[in-house]
């Protein structure tokens, strides 16, 4: 099973934070080794932008206490 986990970023310039968030959250995979189906941003609306990565819920609870997202998402396929 796949999971997304969400970082949630707030303010005018929520987009920009959230797609640096996401050069730090690939860099992280990249040293760890860690296998990510995807990356990526999503502006909800002005003020408020996610980055997010699905990961196997395998690495669900290694992530969540390095990483500490938000929130997380079961993807079913």
């Amino acid at each position: 099973m796949k999971v997304k986990l969400v970082w949630n970023f707030s303010g005018e310039g929520s987009l920009r934070t959230a797609e640096h968030h996401l050069i730090h959250l690939k860099e992280y995979c990249k040293t760890e080794r860690i296998d990510v189906f995807e990356f990526g941003t999503e502006e909800k609306n002005q003020f408020s932008s996610d980055s997010y990565m699905i990961v196997t819920d395998e690495l669900v609870n290694k992530l969540r206490g390095s990483l500490k997202p938000h929130q997380g998402f079961k993807i079913v396929c």
